[in-house]
């Protein structure tokens, strides 16, 4: 009598760790997953970095940069669009550098001789883009340029690109 008591306690014990074991899968975690996702959103939407090792080279006082024109305008083929038709944009880009950061004066003895690259990067990149994303978008596409010239030198000495005037026809 007293094994079969036991042996029903434990079936007792066995199904409850199961329905709670179930309870937690489709309740608990559910939740907790829309909870990670909101203050994903959340830490996006304020621009908050996620990794403590990277520096924040976005906020950094215009007297510690540099600008430096590529003294060329660039006519570039845009992606054809919805309407079909072909659209060039016009652009003089320029770059932003930071003078103070320990790559300066390694690349910027160099980046005279190396605008052909530099541009073709820059065209390379516009036209992925149509005249509407273009216009809808620019901080996109400049950003995509940056990372991609970034990527480039292998250093973020270079902390914006900018479009003085850009015309899309």
């Amino acid at each position: 009598m007293k094994k079969s008591l036991l042996n029903i306690i434990i079936l007792v014990l066995v199904i409850t760790n199961t329905i709670l074991t179930a309870i937690t899968v489709f309740v608990v975690v559910p939740s907790m997953q829309d909870s990670n996702a909101v203050i994903k959103k959340v830490a996006q939407a304020i621009n908050l970095e996620l990794k403590e090792d990277e520096t924040d080279l976005s906020d950094l006082p215009l007297e510690d940069c540099i600008t430096y024109d590529l003294d060329k305008k660039l006519t570039i083929s845009l992606k054809k669009g919805a309407d079909g038709k072909d659209h060039y944009a016009v652009i003089y880009p320029a770059l932003l550098l930071y003078k103070e950061h320990k790559d300066y004066s390694k690349y910027t003895e160099t980046l005279e001789t190396q605008k052909a690259i530099i541009t073709q990067h820059i065209e390379d990149v516009v036209k992925k883009y149509t005249a509407t994303e273009l216009q809808t978008n620019p901080e996109a596409v400049r950003q995509e340029i940056l990372k991609d010239l970034q990527d480039l030198f292998d250093s973020d000495f270079i902390v914006q690109v900018i479009f003085g005037t850009t015309t899309i026809q």
